[in-house]
């Protein structure tokens, strides 16, 4: 019960801050102020996501521009939903743009900087926590023999594709989906990427895709499809690239420009 009234109560901040939705007009003006030939201001989000710290310099960028530009990469552009839900409900902003792994972050139309939270620097990087174990003796109900053949095979198939250093992933889900309608197997090379960073993979797409992990050896991510496998088709995942415009607004400035078109008219008429 309080952590549904904490949740209301937050919202009714966020949508104080945010204020009035942005026209289309005043949208297109901000993303143009954050494009790479207007400005070198960017934060970048890497393999560890959303950082303590982050959020601090996320709020410093506010002081001096109403919108941020954010670079997404590594592994948590696997799933860039999540990525943007955090994102917006971790700072109170609003994404009002995104192409790929690059995001606009809007501060909202009632921020005021000398208002916005305390953040403590965290001057340390925590532990990382403790996962179960990822690649089973035995996987989908099969012996340890079958296991290890299948381990065997998943190292020889072709590689779908190959995941580089820091680099945009927001494709691969559908890409392995669309792999698994004809073959049972998928490899992906990760030669180059650290260990950690690749199993972190790995447990995202066991999760998203859904799929059965097989191995990690030899810098390589191979996955099986499982028994009795159906295509997901939930619609989850983002385009790379997506519409922010507000229809609404347009019918609003149509039907203003009209009407200064008709006063116009009327003018030269007299």
């Amino acid at each position: 019960m309080e952590d549904t009234k904490l949740e209301e109560k937050r919202n009714k901040m966020r949508e104080k801050i945010l204020g009035e939705p942005l026209t289309n007009a005043e949208r297109k003006a901000l993303v143009e102020r954050c494009q790479r030939h207007r400005t070198k201001r960017q934060i970048n989000l890497g393999r560890d996501g959303l950082t303590h710290n982050m959020l601090n310099d996320i709020h410093n960028h506010w002081k001096h521009a109403e919108a941020v530009r954010i670079k997404c990469m590594g592994v948590p552009t696997v799933d860039m939903k999540n990525v943007c839900s955090h994102l917006e409900d971790k700072t109170f902003g609003k994404i009002i743009h995104r192409h790929g792994g690059l995001l606009v972050l809007y501060r909202g139309r009632n921020y005021i900087p000398k208002k916005r939270p305390v953040i403590p620097l965290m001057l340390w990087k925590p532990h990382e926590p403790i996962y179960p174990r990822l690649i089973k003796t035995t996987i989908g109900g099969l012996s340890i023999e079958q296991t290890k053949e299948m381990r065997k095979r998943g190292l020889s198939v072709p590689a779908l594709t190959k995941l580089a250093k820091n680099g945009y992933y927001g494709s691969l889900i559908p890409m392995v989906r669309d792999a698994f309608l004809t073959d049972e197997l998928v490899r992906l090379d990760c030669q180059g990427l650290e260990r950690s960073d690749y199993k972190k993979i790995g447990c995202k797409l066991r999760d998203l895709v859904p799929c059965v992990l097989v191995t990690f050896e030899k810098e390589q991510i191979v996955v099986w499809r499982g028994k009795n496998y159906k295509p997901v088709e939930d619609g989850y995942f983002l385009t790379d690239r997506e519409s922010f415009d507000n229809p609404e607004s347009d019918l609003v400035n149509g039907a203003e420009e009209s009407e200064s078109s008709d006063d116009d008219n009327n003018s030269q008429n007299f």
